[in-house]
């Protein structure tokens, strides 16, 4: 499976990325820009990615690169620090997400987020090995933490009353700047896996995936907190849990945001949602006198939209949430305004969550995509009745509810999601979609079964 994917480039070190191709993508990358451009750089914790940035940043180099290195920084950082710098790109070493044995490497050219041809065209050059031979770059290290969280600051407005928050760094990219951050916007944080350690031995890297919070959840219970904050490995995405340990969907967080910011704003305020949210989500966007624009799931793809759009926020159920004021998403600034917003009310935040309308939809349901590399286009030819959709995947829409598949831009693994009126409505959907794939079928209902359990 190829490294280079839709949005950015990803796969299991040293099998599949290694220090020559890390050296090879910098000579690429470099070469794409004019000589002499300055390209900022930063890394993850992960234990590959020292080795990874050091080789990247000598092929960037060698190809006339002027390297701005930032170190150990979330990715977030690494885009405001493009935009401080004026950089012509940047890179950051690392698999977001992704379990500890992945790495890779997040593109951008100027702020604008990289196209499928993009990537397919660093893959060429990489390829070909056709790179610009000049003279060689120089390299410096910059260190602008202080200067990312007084920007931060400079939007978020200090809490109306004091909250007690527990903050899960999953020993990620956040564990020493969110802390310090929420502290001095003045909550009361109590930190939890917040050392740094690549080889993320508490949790894997992805809050948003079922059942790796648990260790919040207890937190929470245990100090009597009022909600609590889960970050990914690279800090871009976000979870919320209420005082009493509940984990919120992505679709939870996101009307949360809306109900604190869409009413304050004109009639016609655009918001970007992926395709696999919750019916509810553009519902709640049309209550309130918005439009809300459907795209397909991805970084890359919700970015491109915000800024064409001019939207006011972008959101994803995975945990990444944009904003029109900074131009990106930020796992950070999202938790200091979603819990500037939780302080001005008395409310707690699990009252707040049962005025939220319901809904009846699967988390995501991943299977392998080895093997089954024409499972697509063999529902794509047995479809029949309902409305469908090909932007990412194939989603189809009946009278009863939807049905979704993409293949994901970051793994091996196809993910597929269901939402119908009720709850009893989704077996049959699973069985109208997958009807002619029964091993399949049978496979996604265990899982349902067994997310339904737990």
């Amino acid at each position: 499976m190829s490294i280079f994917k839709d949005c950015d480039i990803r796969g299991v070190f040293p099998t599949e990325i290694d220090e020559e191709k890390a050296y090879l993508i910098g000579r690429a990358f470099a070469s794409s820009l004019l000589a002499g451009s300055k390209i900022v750089v930063g890394g993850d914790v992960r234990k590959s990615t020292p080795i990874l940035k050091e080789a990247l940043i000598e092929g960037l180099l060698e190809s006339g690169g002027e390297v701005v290195d930032l170190g150990v920084v979330p990715t977030p950082l690494l885009y405001f620090a493009i935009d401080k710098l004026q950089g012509e790109g940047g890179i950051m070493v690392t698999a977001s997400h992704n379990p500890p044995e992945y790495n890779g490497f997040k593109v951008t050219w100027g702020n604008i987020p990289p196209t499928p041809e993009d990537i397919t065209n660093l893959a060429k050059k990489v390829k070909e090995k056709s790179f610009r031979h000049s003279e060689k770059g120089k390299k410096i290290l910059q260190n602008l933490d202080k200067e990312y969280l007084e920007f931060l600051s400079s939007f978020i407005p200090q809490p109306r009353r004091p909250l007690r928050v527990v903050v899960d760094c999953g020993n990620g990219c956040y564990s020493d700047l969110a802390p310090s951050f929420l502290r001095k916007l003045g909550y009361e944080i109590i930190p939890l896996f917040c050392e740094k350690d690549g080889t993320f031995p508490h949790r894997p890297p992805n809050p948003s995936q079922e059942g790796n919070l648990s260790a919040l959840s207890n937190k929470i219970k245990e100090k009597v907190a009022d909600a609590g904050i889960a970050f990914d490995g690279d800090g871009d995405r976000v979870v919320f849990a209420d005082e009493k340990g509940g984990i919120l969907k992505g679709e939870e967080g996101i009307i949360f945001f809306l109900r604190n910011t869409l009413p304050h704003l004109s009639q016609g305020e655009k918001f970007v949602y992926d395709l696999k949210c919750s019916q509810i989500v553009p519902h709640e966007v049309k209550r309130m006198g918005g439009i809300p624009i459907p795209e397909r799931s991805g970084h890359a793809y919700i970015k491109r939209r915000l800024l064409r759009e001019n939207a006011f926020m972008a959101g994803e159920i995975s945990g990444h949430y944009f904003f029109r004021e900074i131009k990106r998403d930020d796992g950070l600034y999202a938790a200091a305004l979603f819990l500037y917003y939780l302080s001005q009310v008395s409310h707690t935040l699990s009252q707040i969550r049962e005025t939220f309308p319901p809904s009846y939809v699967t988390p995501d349901i991943r299977i392998a995509a080895q093997g089954r590399e024409n499972l697509l286009s063999v529902l794509e030819n047995s479809l029949s009745g309902g409305e469908v959709s090909y932007i990412d995947g194939i989603r189809v829409e009946w009278e009863e509810g939807w049905a979704m598949i993409r293949k994901s831009v970051t793994e091996p693994v196809y993910t597929l999601r269901f939402e119908g009126k009720t709850c009893q409505d989704i077996p049959q959907l699973v069985h109208r979609f997958l009807r002619p794939l029964p091993e399949i079928e049978e496979e996604v209902l265990h899982q349902i079964k067994k997310q339904e359990r737990n």
